[in-house]
């Protein structure tokens, strides 16, 4: 291992760094990406359908999602990821850890949403949609929607970020995405593990 015409060296197996750092990049951009996405479909589903009705579905619905963010996220994410049948494929292995990332995630934006659609819900041009007649699916997709889409994409990008931390942490524990599949975890603790 060493230099021999490679940017930034090679690792212990003979592989370029730089090449293992750019797809490793890939690979956390992916997890962050499509677990950001399960966690803003969820909680804007969660979210709209507990903001607009109310009552008794915003109670359960609300509690529930209480249930969820009361478990230690870390400690439940890495106990599920150690889990994993060792039999499993490493793209296998990765969606799992989406999947995982994705449901615990999305209690946040949950409530998030549900407040902004209270708020939306009072409005006058909410109670002129009712008085023509319309149905609430219809409402709450063409009319409420639309007017909390800045604060779901505002949400999008910062849990996208925070995504991308959990992810290396994992994978640095040896959680995420393993050998030989790279990712910036997994090279900082074959970085740590090297001969120099």
């Amino acid at each position: 291992w060493g230099l021999d015409g490679f940017l930034l060296g090679s690792d212990d197996n003979g592989r370029d760094l730089f090449t293992r750092l750019i797809h490793g990049g890939k690979m956390n951009l992916l997890v962050a990406a499509l677990g950001s996405l399960i966690q803003v479909i969820i909680g804007l589903t969660v979210g709209l359908i507990s903001g607009y009705y109310g009552g008794m579905v915003d109670n359960f619905l609300m509690r529930f999602s209480e249930i969820i963010a009361s478990f230690p996220f870390y400690p439940l994410i890495i106990t599920l990821a150690a889990i994993l049948p060792p039999d499993f494929s490493q793209y296998t292995r990765m969606m799992m850890i989406i999947v995982i990332l994705g449901v615990l995630g999305w209690t946040g934006i949950a409530r998030l949403i549900r407040g902004q659609i209270i708020a939306e819900r009072e409005k006058d041009y909410i109670t002129a949609a009712k008085a023509l007649g319309l149905r609430d699916k219809k409402i709450i997709l063409a009319h409420i929607l639309p007017n909390v889409m800045s604060i779901i994409i505002v949400n999008l990008t910062l849990g996208f970020a925070g995504m991308l931390l959990t992810e290396a942490g994992l994978s640095f524990l040896g959680f995420g995405v393993v050998e030989p599949l790279p990712s910036w975890g997994n090279m900082m603790t074959a970085a740590q593990s090297a001969d120099v």
